[in-house]
């Protein structure tokens, strides 16, 4: 599809993000990569925080089914039990996809797994004559940073929801969080956007109204608050050795990382079949 002006300027913007080939070239640990077990479901999560409220708001009063896309290891849609009785999981990376199939089966939740990229997975599986069905609500979470092709993927994901479509994302780049952390040790200025404000307009540009929420980030899983989790974090984020890691440890204690303390929640109806 050719992109409207707003799905133009979030995709350059992303692409702003690119981490120079010399500096990647020197990283033990690939930048990108996530850890499965910061995505794990434990005792953190609180299941009536506003993020969740608001997709089971949608969900029927029965038998609701959910797809979680880029569901990690399930933080982001297992709190929707039981309102939600079966969850597709999708993701790309196999060992987060264990991890979500050991917790929905651990909470006697009904669940599917979909290992791919979205939309191509769900392209793939039409063409292939196989169509994956609809899901009453389609949750997203900490995803739309990840595609530079977001306008593609938000009609995806309002294809794929019957009756809503409910996006968490921070305000800001993610990895905005380290951008200190690339002045000190690289002397590199970081970009600064796209922001939420720049993903809302290229949804409205679409032709939907999304609902616009501003709600408390929910406290990160165990293993991310550990200290020593934090070190190997910025280590492979700022792409330095692990003979860095003293230093690194040592600047962490006066310069932690910017987490945002609040996230947006984007909401819109989907497309009912």
């Amino acid at each position: 599809m050719t992109l409207t002006e707003p799905g133009q300027r979030w995709a350059e913007q992303l692409l702003a993000w690119a981490i120079p080939d010399e500096i990647v070239a020197q990283a033990e640990v690939p930048p990108w990569s996530h850890d499965p077990k910061t995505f794990a479901v434990d005792e953190t999560i609180d299941p009536t925080n506003p993020i969740f409220e608001l997709a089971r708001e949608l969900l029927p009063l029965e038998g609701g089914t959910v797809m979680d896309v880029g569901c990690g290891g399930g933080r982001s849609s297992l709190p929707l039990a039981p309102r939600a009785t079966r969850i597709v999981g999708v993701d790309e990376n196999p060992a987060m996809l264990a991890r979500f199939g050991q917790a929905a089966d651990e909470a006697g939740v009904e669940f599917s797994e979909i290992q791919g990229r979205f939309p191509d997975v769900i392209i793939q599986a039409e063409l292939a004559g196989r169509p994956i069905a609809q899901c009453d609500v389609v949750v997203c979470h900490h995803v739309f940073f990840n595609v530079a092709d977001l306008e593609p993927f938000v009609v995806a994901l309002t294809a794929m929801a019957r009756l809503g479509v409910v996006v968490v994302m921070p305000k800001k780049h993610p990895l905005s969080a380290w951008n200190e952390g690339w002045k000190h040790f690289w002397n590199i200025d970081r970009p600064e956007g796209p922001t939420s404000d720049d993903a809302i307009k290229v949804i409205e540009g679409l032709g939907l109204e999304p609902e616009v929420f501003e709600v408390e980030r929910p406290p990160m899983s165990r293993h991310a608050e550990d200290p020593a989790s934090l070190v190997i974090s910025a280590r492979r984020r700022l792409c330095l050795p692990a003979s860095r890691e003293a230093e690194i440890e040592e600047w962490l204690r006066d310069h932690p990382p910017a987490f945002m303390g609040d996230v947006v929640v984007l909401r819109w109806p989907g497309g009912l079949s």
